[in-house]
C-alpha cells in the first residue's frame, strides 16, 4: 500500500490465514515492527485483540487528526 494503510482496511499484505506475506522482509514497513504485541493488546482472545486494533486505528485515523489539530 504505497500511501499507508487506511484506517479500517485490511492490509493487502495479509494472507487467508490473517498472516502477513512479508513478515521478515526488508519490504514490510517499519510500522508493522514497531508496534511490539502485549497483554493490553492481546487480551485473552483474538476478538479483544481485533477490538484494540480497531480501537488504535480508530485514534489515529487521519480524520481524527485534523479534528483535534483543529480544535481550540
Amino acid at each position: 500500500m504505497p500511501h499507508g494503510k487506511p484506517a479500517g482496511v485490511r492490509c493487502v499484505q495479509l494472507d487467508e490465514d490473517l498472516r502477513c506475506r512479508i513478515f521478515g522482509r526488508p519490504e514490510r514497513p517499519p510500522v508493522c515492527g514497531s508496534l511490539p504485541p502485549s497483554e493490553d493488546m492481546c487480551g485473552d482472545s483474538r476478538e479483544q485483540a481485533m477490538r484494540w486494533l480497531g480501537w488504535m486505528e480508530e485514534q489515529t485515523a487521519p480524520d481524527r487528526q485534523r479534528l483535534e489539530s483543529a480544535a481550540p
